[in-house]
């Protein structure tokens, strides 16, 4: 049977394998109850179960730092919060004390009371903590069942394999051998979870929110998916077995080359420069960014900071995290986006309201300009960033004048404030396209901007009312469409006006027919993925911004995303192969 399933896509890549099924739990706690003359023995069973499990978790972070970096390894500290939460630790005792059940028991209770509270909550952030839960729930009943607690190596098994799970943990997640795990598959989860954060810093892809069709992938069937996209093919035919491993051996040769030649400029044919940025989810991978060739940092997230945190990140923190980046790009812009917090990504300190559309609501800048302590912190480590290389701060969803302006409040009462700032040293603020009143009101928000990124997943999501993480709404989600590149060229015309830097930032940017409509728009900026980054490059250097310019000149009148693709996949294919397996291979890396 060959069927597809459709999940959210949360690490990128595509991964041909076997499945292999895992499971990670203890699903039967006996129920022993004690006399009352056990109490106080089994509440020490308890504390001493608890100290050991804290001990493990401190070990998997050291562990973690070593193998993937402190930020990686931050992971676990929630972990080691939730085992110290007193509130679990009363709930577990008083259940000892007034029940008389055994440590076991009580604490399998009590943490059933906590999975009960976690699951009605509609806070997306409070679900992700779902699977640290789980980590600790079996970490501490392995010590007081005196069991074996499951090996993590185990996961990684004999021979490579793509692995299916209910859900993965972090611990799990942390011990994963990339070249044993081809891809990751969960029915639940979301892009911001821990499990996904360090699927992402191993490079291994993965696909989760696939809810209950998970069933339909049978164990060690065959399985074809992409982290980008969220598509799972189940039994894929042998047309597309051969195709994935032509796409993965074309982008092997391309991989290679493209090293050997990553310091040259990015140059159309007929001589336009262009500007080729990374999008960053993590301090380390600036390194890599490097070695690509990247011309500085165009959207460096900062939200690893404050997912699954109970308490705001310090100014040091983020300070040591910003200048990382800065540091591997001396003489080149880093883009650190503020803050882009709310719909699926609510960090724990916050209280988050009851919102029936989380992506209309309280978000991104909103929360931050609402948060004086969570903004300046962020503020305040950028500004110290600064002294060190060239920084700029980039405002998401923006949607009045006022938001920026407030911005710029904040930032003066700092540069006041800061003795260690340069004198005169003043960090550019940008905003991000991604609302339709930032793209109506550009001419209001010009003489309060330095710089324009266009953030085309959010700006499709509203203009065409069609959520970005439905999968039967995937038909309407479309980036090309004619309203949007209707809004693109619109963009450009203003910008260019205002005398304003722009970029893009958007996932249309690591699309071959989406840069390269951007570039006959008369786009120079973009700043794409490190899967992509690359492909990207060499694309523009085999294409001639002219004929591009010609392609796309009357595609305003198109009537569909197919009409706006069907000319430049035309215009690509007669450029030495840039077409269906060049997308294929950008697919693959």
């Amino acid at each position: 049977m060959n069927s597809i399933v459709e999940g959210v896509g949360a690490s990128a890549g595509r991964a041909l394998g076997v499945v292999r099924w895992i499971h990670w739990d203890i699903t039967v706690v006996p129920h022993r109850t004690i006399g009352p003359e056990e109490v106080e023995a089994e509440v020490r069973r308890f504390d001493e179960a608890r100290a050991w499990a804290l001990e493990q978790v401190t070990r998997l972070q050291e562990e973690t730092t070593r193998r993937l970096g402190p930020f990686e390894g931050k992971v676990f500290e929630s972990q080691a919060m939730m085992i110290e939460d007193p509130e679990l630790i009363a709930g577990t005792v008083a259940y000892i004390r007034n029940n008389f059940l055994s440590a076991e028991r009580a604490f399998d209770w009590q943490m059933l009371e906590v999975r009960v509270r976690m699951h009605d909550s509609v806070h997306a952030m409070v679900l992700d903590r779902l699977a640290d839960l789980r980590d600790i729930r079996i970490r501490v009943l392995c010590h007081l069942l005196d069991r074996t607690e499951p090996a993590r190596a185990a996961a990684n098994g004999t021979e490579p394999a793509i692995l299916v799970a209910h859900d993965i943990t972090p611990s799990i997640a942390a011990g994963l051998d990339p070249e044993q795990t081809l891809g990751i598959v969960t029915a639940g989860g979301s892009r911001g979870s821990h499990s996904v954060l360090l699927a992402r810093a191993l490079g291994i892809p993965a696909v989760v929110g696939v809810g209950a069709e998970l069933k339909e992938i049978a164990d060690g069937s065959l399985l074809l998916m992409d982290g980008r996209t969220g598509e799972l093919r189940l039994d894929p035919s042998p047309p597309e077995v051969e195709g994935f491993h032509r796409a993965a051996a074309h982008a092997a040769r391309r991989r290679e080359m493209l090293r050997k030649v990553s310091g040259r400029p990015t140059e159309t044919t007929d001589g336009v420069h262009t500007v080729v940025q990374a999008n960053l989810d993590l301090p380390h991978e600036a390194e890599e960014a490097v070695r690509l060739g990247a011309d500085g940092v165009g959207l460096f997230r900062s939200e690893f900071l404050v997912i699954g945190r109970r308490e705001i990140p310090d100014e040091e923190e983020q300070f040591r995290a910003y200048k990382r980046v800065v540091e591997a790009f001396p003489d080149q812009e880093v883009t650190l986006r503020t803050f882009d917090i709310g719909g699926d990504k609510f960090p724990i300190f916050l209280s988050m309201p009851q919102e029936d559309n989380p992506y209309l609501g309280w978000r991104a800048i909103r929360v931050c300009l609402d948060l004086p302590d969570l903004f300046r912190n962020q503020l305040r480590a950028a500004v110290r960033a600064a002294e060190v290389g060239n920084i700029r701060v980039l405002l998401p969803l923006v949607s009045t004048v006022d938001e920026v302006r407030n911005t710029r409040d904040i930032l003066h009462q700092i540069y006041e404030t800061l003795e260690s700032a340069e004198k005169g040293r003043r960090i550019l603020v940008g905003v991000m396209v991604e609302t339709p009143a930032a793209v109506e009101t550009l001419d209001l928000l010009a003489p309060y901007v330095d710089f324009v990124s266009l953030g085309t997943n959010d700006l499709t999501q509203y203009v065409m009312a069609a959520d970005r993480g439905n999968a039967k709404l995937a038909r309407l989600y479309d980036p090309m469409h004619p309203a949007l590149i209707r809004l693109y060229a619109r963009l450009e015309r203003d910008c260019a006006r205002h005398e304003l830097d722009l970029g893009v930032c958007g996932e249309l940017a690591s699309d071959p027919l989406g840069v390269s409509l951007l570039l006959g728009m008369g786009y120079r900026k973009f700043s794409v993925s490190l899967a992509a980054l690359p492909e990207i490059r060499e694309l523009i250097r085999n294409v001639s911004a002219a004929d591009l310019h010609d392609v796309c000149r009357g595609l305003y009148k198109a009537e569909s995303g197919a009409e706006v693709r069907e000319p430049i996949q035309r215009y690509l294919e007669s450029r030495a192969g840039f077409g269906s397996d060049f997308a294929a291979a950008l697919s693959e890396e």
